[in-house]
């Protein structure tokens, strides 16, 4: 028998929850974060794990993830979206941005996940409510050449971090303004903005780094800016 409509409707509706709950549970990882920070700094040097052991349901190491999440190093809920999966359903972003012209614009204090190909593409305030952001892309097959791109504004980097899923990461060094984002999302390789937005939404938060920033010791810049193949 073949499924019915009820079964698709609701597996495509379960998939809509997922999609919509992430950059929440982000939220929540970030919040969570940020109040275990704020224990760490009132308590005696030593004492953080012995409280968390205490006095919270979650484990050590989750709150050390959390922890790591409120810094913006990682992004510890890779379950929740698949690693670069090929979805013929998606439920369409509450915010899309706006466009003027053929360039696209993020919506002051939004959050927005692009995917494409082997890649994800992400796109977050600096402060919470900026028209500033930060850009980066995640992603597996052909490591992209700095040849064109300035050391002093993006990053270039293998990933060795295991809370990361992908094997190259590319992104911003600083904020830069929301009319300025439309051209570094297709510089590193997006090509169609409009439909490959996946994920659109406000946020609470800001993001001083970027998603995932690997440390510079994974950087791959030569000593010039230029291509580095010793660091390959």
């Amino acid at each position: 028998m073949l499924p019915t409509q009820s079964i698709i409707d609701q597996i495509n509706t379960h998939h809509e929850n997922v999609q919509k709950q992430i950059i929440d549970a982000t939220e929540s990882a970030i919040a969570i974060g940020n109040l275990l920070q704020e224990v760490k700094a009132n308590l005696p040097h030593g004492e953080l794990i012995p409280w968390i052991e205490k006095h919270l349901i979650i484990s050590v190491r989750q709150a050390q993830r959390y922890m790591t999440a409120a810094k913006r190093k990682s992004f510890p809920l890779r379950n929740l979206i698949g690693k670069y999966d090929t979805v013929s359903y998606l439920p369409r972003p509450k915010n899309m941005g706006t466009w003027k012209g053929d360039r696209w614009e993020p919506e002051a204090g939004c959050f927005y996940l692009f995917k494409e190909d082997e890649a994800n593409y992400w796109v977050h305030p600096f402060e919470a409510g900026s028209n500033w952001f930060h850009v980066c892309k995640h992603y597996n097959g052909t490591r992209m050449n700095t040849e064109g791109f300035e050391r002093r504004y993006t990053i270039f980097s293998k990933i060795s971090d295991p809370d990361l899923t992908c094997q190259y990461y590319v992104g911003t060094t600083t904020p830069l303004g929301w009319i300025g984002v439309d051209e570094v999302l297709k510089s590193y390789g997006l090509r169609d903005i409009r439909n490959s937005l996946n994920i659109g939404k406000s946020t609470n938060h800001g993001f001083d780094r970027p998603f995932g920033e690997p440390s510079s010791d994974n950087w791959y810049w030569g000593e010039n800016g230029e291509w580095d193949d010793r660091k390959a």
